[in-house]
């Protein structure tokens, strides 16, 4: 059994930042920076200091993030993780722990880069790789850590859990 971190406050900012797009609202796409700013608050972070002139870049960032949950193939995770960590400028440095962490980055965006992909590069490297996914709730496509000792949940939420198990019911009555 995977060990993924419950208390993590930059995983539980990587998941809402990247269920800022979600097809069951309209807009589906509400990600703003004040958004970004509550979140990091939210989870005990340090103001980002993001400006309106990064969105577009944090929006960028959220969906490679977002690829992570979507990749079902670890190596395929990696690929993406190493590739965020290459694109902002990554440096290895070991800390308290101790363990090898990623840090650095030229600006807001890229340090924020650089501590999303850390946080889901140290669940995947505690095994907890395929416990990343995205909801099989069609439409929606937000992401969730599996935490379930069994490793089966399929729903981000039990309100697509309810709405799949009804549009199965619905589709067997006809």
């Amino acid at each position: 059994m995977s060990s993924v971190p419950a208390t993590d406050p930059w995983l539980g900012f990587v998941l809402d930042l990247c269920n800022t797009y979600d097809l069951l609202e309209d807009p589906p796409d509400r990600l703003t920076i004040p958004l970004v700013t509550r979140l990091a608050a939210h989870h005990e972070l340090a103001d980002p200091g993001l400006t309106e002139a990064d969105l577009e870049s944090v929006r960028a960032v959220r969906n490679r993030l977002y690829e992570v949950f979507a990749e079902a193939d670890p190596h395929a995770q990696y690929g993406v993780l190493n590739d965020v960590f290459t694109a902002y400028g990554a440096q290895p440095r070991l800390i308290a722990g101790p363990r090898l962490a990623a840090t650095g980055g030229a600006d807001p965006v890229a340090r924020l880069a650089i501590s999303a992909a850390d946080a889901l590069a140290r669940a995947v490297a505690d095994g907890a790789a395929d416990r990343l996914r995205t909801c099989a709730g069609d439409p929606c496509r937000c992401v969730y850590v599996d935490r379930t000792k069994a490793n089966r949940r399929r729903y981000c939420c039990e309100l697509c859990n309810d709405r799949m198990a009804s549009a199965a019911y619905r589709s067997r009555k006809s």
